[in-house]
């Protein structure tokens, strides 16, 4: 085997391969196969969350109704009808109002019913108590699954490395083979531990709030869709920058990682034969490498979230604007707005960490194709005719001369 000194002259590099970044994704999802019960529990737990979830804001924009009719109806003389309130208001020359209030449903003479506001907060109260309650049943269905595969990857690798032939071992250092068995793993469990749930619940957020803000008002949905296209390229442009750089990350720590074991277990070597000083040239570089494609890599994936923030602030503008113009013709009611309004907010921040996460899935994608790799090498192969064990031992020495 190949010896520190011999490294540091650059023999036995690791081969440098190009990121597939959706096969290597599709095989980390093929590990969870085994797990796929917990997977289909915990996607289940989560839609049954989210759906509750954006009923609330929906609740909620009712018991605002409520308030505002209340306070509305308290202030119109009793025994009047809605219409007759309205038509006296556009006698005055008030009909802006009139169409602004037209849109509420209030009783003339009747204050704030309370009781009935009352009731509609204990029911907002315990749809989120209930899907609390799921969402930290899916939550520990996601840590459940998540754990195990990663187990069964690191029992793999450990039986992977037993079959390999010394030839592997020979060309390659054996702090790089290490980095793969221990960081890499580690790597995979700690990002899909901190994005995969947070990543299912996101995208089922996005679908329900869509679904509830076109059965709101299909316009205000509309004109809230008019800035994904822009969270999108922003996404893609930076997700495919990012992705290079990730991979040179955890190029460059596995050899780091290399050359640093070398050096302690062949410190002896390196002060008999005086390489201290290229030692400690070679570390300085490969460290340099690793700050270089870390930055690289965290800068340009870090960047998304503020420019993801302004989007959703651009959205957030639009949709107050427009929903306001609609309380004021009286086609919105005032609980609607505020609760479509919440609803822009619910879809654009799931956007958001969707794009946040994406450096985290392109980091544990990076692990996952090195670990791939050496899954994928060649092993040692059996010995096609099995020895045979003779049925006599003999031995003889000869002194000759």
């Amino acid at each position: 085997m190949a010896g520190p000194l011999a490294r540091m002259a650059g023999a036995g590099a690791p081969e440098q391969h190009s990121m597939d970044f959706k096969g290597s994704g599709k095989r980390l999802l093929a590990q969870f196969r085994p797990e796929r019960f917990t997977m289909y529990a915990m996607i289940a737990c989560a839609v049954l969350s989210v759906g509750l979830s954006v009923l609330g804001p929906w609740i909620l924009g009712r018991a605002t109704d409520l308030v505002f009719a209340g306070v509305v109806g308290r202030e119109m003389p009793a025994g009047a009808t809605k219409a007759e309130v309205l038509e006296s208001m556009r006698e005055r020359g008030d009909g802006g109002v009139a169409d602004m209030l037209s849109g509420t449903d209030f009783t003339p003479g009747k204050g704030i019913d309370f009781e009935a506001v009352g009731g509609v907060l204990l029911v907002a109260l315990g749809i989120f108590l209930v899907a609390g309650v799921l969402m930290a049943a899916a939550t520990r269905l996601s840590t459940r699954a998540i754990n195990r595969t990663v187990y069964h990857m690191r029992e793999e690798l450990q039986a992977k490395l037993s079959r390999l032939p010394l030839s592997y071992f020979d060309r390659r250092q054996r702090g790089e083979v290490l980095s793969r068995a221990t960081n890499d793993i580690d790597n995979i469990g700690q990002t899909l531990q901190q994005s995969m749930g947070q990543l299912v619940n996101s995208l089922l957020t996005i679908i329900g709030v869509l679904v509830m803000m076109f059965w709101v008002s299909p316009l205000l949905a509309l004109v809230a869709l008019v800035t994904v296209p822009v969270s999108f390229v922003v996404a893609t442009r930076v997700g495919k920058r990012s992705q290079p750089h990730f991979v040179a990350q955890w190029r460059v720590t596995g050899k780091l990682n290399a050359h640093i074991e070398e050096m302690y277990t062949g410190h002896t070597l390196v002060k008999v034969f005086g390489r201290q000083e290229e030692s400690a040239k070679q570390f300085a570089e490969e460290n340099d490498r690793l700050y270089e494609a870390g930055f690289k890599a965290q800068f340009n994936s870090g960047i998304m979230q503020p420019l993801m923030f302004f989007v959703s602030n651009i959205n957030y503008v639009l949709v107050a604007v427009v929903g306001g113009l609609r309380v004021a013709s009286g086609a919105l009611s005032i609980g609607d707005v505020q609760a479509f309004i919440q609803y822009s907010r619910q879809f654009s921040m799931p956007l958001t960490q969707v794009a946040s996460m994406a450096n985290m899935v392109q980091s544990s994608v990076a692990s996952a194709e090195r670990i791939f790799e050496l899954l994928d090498a060649e092993e040692q192969e059996a010995d096609a005719v099995p020895g045979v064990r003779p049925e006599e031992l003999r031995g003889r020495v000869a002194l000759e001369g």
